[in-house]
């Protein structure tokens, strides 16, 4: 009785077991810390906040397309006060410009400036560093096999969350 309890939790779950929900958590908490720790510093350089980084990326993803404040309000779920809030502010850091369409002279589209691209290709290093930093040391086919486990692990959770969903 005493081994079962220490090795059964109160739940029932093997505690002797590694979990891969804690484990992915625990990965993900570990590599956002990375992450923070790295883009904090541009972030500071740059003197913008996380969501005007996001923006930047997006603005970065879409170059070539028009991009106007209603489809960033759409991706981030935001409200128009606060999208135009964080708009004018990144037109005064001069990271952005508004530009008239020449269809409709009230739609202004958003486009990066040199200044917000440069940071965008800061961002983009950042994230290579951090790649190579946490795949340091793994062999590739070690890597490659991690990949493909985790897209397995992705199947069978989408796979039964749409069984459950019927």
């Amino acid at each position: 009785m005493e081994e079962q309890k220490k090795k059964y939790g109160p739940d029932g779950c093997n505690w002797t077991e590694r979990h891969i929900g804690h484990e992915v958590r625990s990965l993900d908490l570990t590599i956002g810390r990375l992450v923070n720790a790295y883009q904090s510093k541009v972030d500071e350089k740059a003197g913008i906040n996380r969501m005007q980084g996001w923006i930047i990326g997006y603005l970065y993803r879409h170059s070539g397309q028009d991009v106007f404040q209603k489809d960033l309000e759409a991706e981030f779920q935001m409200a128009r006060s606060t999208a135009s809030g964080i708009l004018g502010a990144m037109e005064k850091k001069q990271l952005i410009t508004r530009e008239s369409i020449p269809r409709d002279a009230r739609l202004k589209r958003l486009v990066l400036t040199e200044k917000g691209m440069e940071f965008q290709l800061e961002i983009m290093e950042n994230f290579d560093r951090i790649q190579k930093i946490l795949s340091a040391d793994i062999p590739k086919e070690k890597l490659e096999c991690f990949l493909e486990v985790l897209d397995m692990i992705k199947e069978n959770a989408v796979r039964d969350c749409n069984l459950n969903q019927q």
